[in-house]
């Protein structure tokens, strides 16, 4: 496909849900391993390092969607992630206007 033919092809919006694995190591004091347990549950780790991400749904995203994982979550991204024709990353609102505009440009194809 050209890249004139991609331009004209129209985008669809699509929800991808995913489990990212992460190595957690905590440090703490504790009279036993139950109590090292719960510290390490409840304080912030001394490093993390990502295994990976599973994708475990994937449809597309109605406007509808939208209103359920606003309402899911307080910390909802009100916008989506792009590529653009030269291979960058970027974020528009759920309208597509550009909401990135000083972050920098990150480029992954």
């Amino acid at each position: 496909m050209s890249k004139k033919e991609q331009k004209k092809q129209k985008l669809k919006r699509f929800v991808v849900e995913t489990v990212s694995t992460f190595a957690e190591v905590y440090i703490v004091h504790a009279k036993d391993e139950k109590e090292a347990k719960f510290i390490a549950e409840n304080a912030d780790y001394n490093t993390s390092k990502w295994l990976g991400q599973q994708v475990i749904d994937i449809s597309e995203c109605s406007d509808d969607d939208v209103k359920k994982l606003k309402k899911r979550d307080d910390y909802f991204f009100d916008g989506s992630a792009k590529i653009d024709k030269d291979g960058n990353l970027f974020y528009t609102d759920l309208n597509g206007n550009i909401k990135n505009d000083r972050m920098p440009t990150e480029k992954v194809r």
